[in-house]
C-alpha cells in the first residue's frame, strides 16, 4: 500500500503545482489600486502560446479623465475641484477656461486646469487648479489672482505667468511682472513646489 499511497501523494502535489485541480477558469478582469486611490489600471488579456492567458497592464488612467484625454472637464474630479473655489467675483462660479490637453495614454504626472471668472478678462480673477493620477491637489495660490496664464509644462510641472498692477497702471496694461513659476510636483505624488516663490505682489497688487 506504501507505494500506491506515496503515488497519490505525488500526483495531488504536481495537480496543485500546475492550478490543473480547479474547475473552471477566470475570464477577463480590471485591475484596480490600492484602496482610495482614484487611479485604474486598466488591463486587457493577450493569448500565450501555451493556451493561458496573461493580462499585460496598459497606461494609468487619470482620475480627471474622460473622452480621450487626460482632463475632462466634465469629469465628476474636476467639478467637484472646480466647486470648491466658491462663487467667482458676481456670484457666479468659475468655468473652465482650458486644461493639459494630453490624450489618455500619455499623461503627465502633474495635471492642470486654469479656471476663469464668467464673462470677464485679463484683469478678472482666476486660478490654476492642480491635479494628480489620483485627484485634486489643490490651487498654485490661495487667492485667485489676476492676469494669470499656463505657458507651459512639462511630465511633472507646471509653467504659470503672472503680472499685476502698479501704482496708476490701467486694468488694460499691468506693468508687474511678467515673472513665470514653476509648480512641481514632489516625489510623493501629493506636493507641488513653486520656484521661484510667487511674488507678494500676484496677490496684493498696488494698483
Amino acid at each position: 500500500m506504501k507505494p500506491i499511497i506515496g503515488a497519490l501523494a505525488t500526483a495531488i502535489a504536481v495537480c496543485m503545482a500546475v492550478g490543473g485541480c480547479q474547475g473552471g477558469s477566470s475570464g477577463p478582469s480590471t485591475g484596480t489600486g490600492p484602496p482610495g486611490r482614484a487611479t485604474v489600471e486598466v488591463t486587457r488579456t493577450t493569448p500565450a502560446p501555451d493556451g493561458e492567458t496573461t493580462r499585460v497592464p496598459t497606461a494609468n488612467v487619470p482620475a480627471t479623465s474622460g473622452k480621450g484625454r487626460c482632463v475632462d472637464p466634465d469629469s465628476n474630479v474636476v467639478i467637484h475641484a472646480m466647486t470648491s473655489l466658491g462663487p467667482a467675483p458676481g456670484g457666479a462660479s468659475y468655468v473652465v477656461d482650458s486644461a493639459t490637453d494630453a490624450p489618455d495614454g500619455a499623461c503627465p504626472d502633474l495635471l492642470w486646469v486654469l479656471a476663469a471668472t464668467p464673462g470677464g478678462t485679463a484683469s478678472s480673477p482666476w486660478h490654476v487648479l492642480f491635479f494628480g493620477h489620483d485627484g485634486y491637489l489643490g490651487t498654485a495660490t490661495a487667492k485667485a489672482t489676476s492676469y494669470t496664464q499656463v505657458v507651459g509644462s512639462s511630465a511633472r510641472a507646471v509653467q504659470v505667468q503672472y503680472r499685476w498692477l502698479e501704482g496708476r497702471d490701467a486694468n488694460c496694461c499691468p506693468s508687474g511682472g511678467p515673472v513665470v513659476i514653476t509648480f512641481t510636483l514632489g516625489g510623493d505624488g501629493r506636493t507641488v513646489t513653486p520656484s521661484p516663490a510667487v511674488p507678494d505682489q500676484v496677490g496684493n497688487p498696488a494698483g
